[in-house]
């Protein structure tokens, strides 16, 4: 039983209903929640990060400033996701799932970087929003394959 806080009134997930989603609602919605939290913060880390090397401290090369951010995030997340995503699934080495995490990361961290070489050279748009898209986009693809497979 998780309490859930919406709209400042705290709710008990366990006594709402969800209708035909309610079994898919049970098992992913406090794990969607706490995922796409520590998705909030990786995004943080990834759009600052690439901020602060692309254009204020080191004038990195845009491709390698969103890398190196983008890497991160990804040992933040893996770290939060550990801790509150998907605490109750510890069925693999530490090792074993962080090597997974990082595979699965990998394929979202080309995601990202395709997102923002097309969004920025091809359709010209601002590197940070193009940069928020492919985040989006590689969010999708990290929670579909880390639920099943890093985590699984």
């Amino acid at each position: 039983m998780v309490p859930w806080l919406a709209v400042g009134k705290l709710y008990d997930l366990s006594e709402m209903r969800f209708g035909p989603a309610d079994g898919m609602v049970r098992e992913h919605g406090q794990r969607v929640v706490l995922f796409g939290f520590v998705g909030l913060v990786g995004a943080a880390t990834t759009i600052v990060g690439t901020a602060l090397l692309y254009h204020h401290i080191f004038l990195l090369p845009l491709w390698l400033a969103s890398g190196i951010a983008i890497q991160t995030a990804i040992a933040v997340t893996f770290t939060l996701n550990s801790l509150l995503t998907w605490r109750d699934r510890e069925t693999e080495s530490l090792w074993r799932r962080a090597a997974t995490f990082e595979a699965v990361s990998l394929v979202g961290l080309a995601i990202q970087e395709a997102a923002l070489l097309i969004g920025t050279d091809e359709v010209h748009v601002f590197y940070l929003l193009a940069l928020t898209v492919g985040i989006g986009l590689a969010a999708i693809w990290n929670y579909l394959v880390n639920n099943r497979v890093t985590f699984g």
